[in-house]
């Protein structure tokens, strides 16, 4: 479909300049975000329909470790404590999310000029349950990883948001 976008550009003798390298970056971000919460999606779906009791096994199978691990366990425990209702809903979920962050970033690969206030609205949504998080366990780096990235592509984004804009409005006068 980009490749439409960009025929029907250079058909007005509009000029289609290369995405920068921000918006490269952020747009695989929202690419392997999406893809881990499908995988996620589909991991989930995977477990409701295990046996209860054997959350473990499987586990082990899937991580390629051993079943007496503390993570094992401890995850093993987690699964086991839901129900398949819950499981199922997490899956959905997770679902909707990957489709959610897949649409984040081809909207901003496609250049719509609303598509950089669609991402700067929905990142800034999901900053409040980061600080959360960080609040309930102020040890892990990695939540803090996550906000830095976050909020770093939120800066970028309002810095840059009407540049998709005025590109669209130079070809649609051409």
């Amino acid at each position: 479909m980009s490749e439409m976008v960009v025929a029907k550009a250079r058909a007005r003798g509009g000029r289609t300049a290369k995405l920068s390298a921000g918006f490269v970056w952020i747009i695989v971000f929202k690419f392997l975000k999406a893809a881990a919460f499908v995988l996620l999606g589909f991991v989930a779906l995977r477990f409701a329909r295990l046996p209860r009791g054997s959350e473990a096994l499987h586990l082990a199978r899937l991580l390629g470790v051993d079943t007496h691990k503390e993570i094992v366990q401890r995850m093993a425990g987690l699964i086991s404590a839901l129900s398949p209702f819950q499981i199922h809903a997490i899956a959905v979920a997770s679902f909707v999310i990957g489709l959610v962050f897949a649409a984040e970033g081809t909207c901003l690969w496609m250049r719509f000029p609303w598509a950089t206030y669609f991402t700067i609205t929905l990142t800034a949504l999901g900053i409040p349950p980061e600080l959360i998080e960080i609040v309930r366990r102020p040890q892990s780096v990695r939540r803090y990883l996550l906000l830095a990235v976050n909020v770093a592509i939120l800066i970028y984004l309002w810095r840059r948001r009407n540049e998709f804009r005025s590109k669209a409005k130079h070809i649609s006068r051409s």
